[in-house]
């Protein structure tokens, strides 16, 4: 039989499931334990134990992290089969680090895509503002961002991508050959049956036509559209009302955004624990999810696994969740009239219908469960080991 694998998952985040990207590897490693591999992990807080001073702070310990996370794995090479590492914070080869396993380099978001979308934003929108010295380290950060994640996907040998769109531009513009998997992300069963069963009935969503944002507040993952969403859907269903939730940023920012008087019908909440999250989406009727591009979209896969059908560009991340199953919830990137057209066609229609609707995106939201992508990973990767120490 084959043994456990001795992985070690990198990442420059603390280890909270409230971030995104740090959660991928979070819950993850946990199936991976509960298979019985022996799994560690090297995140931000463990190469800098010490609360950041300031923001500025913050950033530098992020161009640092690279050379503290090789450190540690010069330190420890030969406990470890498998190294998966976010892209960006492992740049260096496998001999450079002494390794003699796998070194994959996960995307949770590939950077070529998200510094497109930024230019396409800066000419849609104005550039962001700031002193000169701050737009210095912002260019700067960038630049160092983009050239660790080039050195990532040259020096891996397995480039983990979560939907089939980087695999595109990773063959297509980055013109890189390296071998890849496309996997993506799940729910634990536990977590996905919390989510299902705390959903009111049907009917009383579908009357109450609450419609429900995840994600942190940023212009990437729609905060310039939703203005205009809001006040289209309430001028064809004007009992129609928003919650936000996990923004991450105060209130005032997101009021400023939506450009709206403070109101009844809008609800935000910037910060919630994971666990709460059923309860929050329990009396909800609809997902939106406008974002332009996303490693995954996780938050599409929760709102489903709610029975909520999920609106959402046809972008990078939630085109792999609903084409396949749900193909009528995906609208063109950026059109904001056919996004709002279609919240109000879930709102509007019959009960029966919602209800049909409702069905499938608990069903779609089956199709992603962490131990069977965990069981596939740990497959996946111990052909390339194979491959690697042949």
């Amino acid at each position: 039989m084959d043994q456990p694998l001795r992985i070690l998952a990198v990442v420059n985040l603390p280890w909270d499931p409230r971030l995104g990207a740090a959660r991928v590897w979070i819950e993850l490693t946990d199936e991976w334990r509960q298979a019985g591999h022996r799994v560690e992990k090297f995140c931000l807080t463990d190469a800098f134990p010490e609360p950041a001073s300031s923001p500025a702070v913050a950033a530098v310990r992020l161009l640092r992290f690279p050379f503290r996370a090789a450190q540690f794995v010069r330190e420890n090479a030969e406990r470890f089969d498998v190294i998966d590492a976010l892209t960006g914070v492992l740049p260096f080869s496998r001999r450079s680090l002494g390794f003699r396993g796998l070194l994959v380099a996960r995307s949770v978001g590939l950077y070529h895509l998200y510094e497109k979308f930024e230019r396409f934003a800066a000419k849609r929108w104005a550039p962001l503002k700031g002193k000169l010295p701050g737009r210095l380290f912002y260019w700067f950060f960038n630049r160092r961002a983009r050239a660790t994640s080039q050195a990532s996907i040259r020096h891996c040998d397995l480039l983990n991508l979560p939907n089939s769109d980087e695999l595109v531009c990773v063959r297509d513009e980055i013109k890189s050959a390296k071998p890849a998997i496309v996997q993506p992300y799940g729910l634990q069963p536990a977590r996905r049956q919390a989510l299902f069963e705390a959903a009111a009935p049907a009917e009383a969503r579908w009357q109450k036509k609450r419609i429900v944002f995840i994600g942190m507040w940023s212009v990437r993952k729609g905060a310039k559209d939703f203005g205009q969403i809001i006040r289209q859907v309430r001028d064809r269903v004007p009992g129609a009302c928003f919650l936000f939730l996990g923004t991450m940023i105060a209130n005032e920012n997101v009021w400023k955004d939506l450009d709206l008087n403070r109101a009844d019908f809008v609800e935000i909440v910037p910060q919630f624990d994971p666990d709460q999250l059923p309860e929050l989406l329990s009396d909800c009727a609809a997902g939106a999810f406008p974002s332009y591009v996303e490693g995954f979209g996780m938050a599409v896969v929760e709102q489903l696994a709610a029975g909520l059908p999920t609106i959402a560009y046809a972008a990078p991340g939630p085109r792999d969740i609903l084409r396949n199953t749900l193909a009528e919830l995906l609208v063109p990137t950026g059109d904001v009239a056919r996004f709002s057209e279609a919240l109000c066609e879930i709102l509007t229609n019959d009960l029966a219908h919602y209800q049909e609707l409702s069905d499938r995106s608990a069903e779609a939201a089956q199709l992603f469960s962490w131990p069977d992508i965990a069981r596939a990973t740990a497959a996946e990767y111990r052909k390339h080991l194979h491959d690697v120490r042949a």
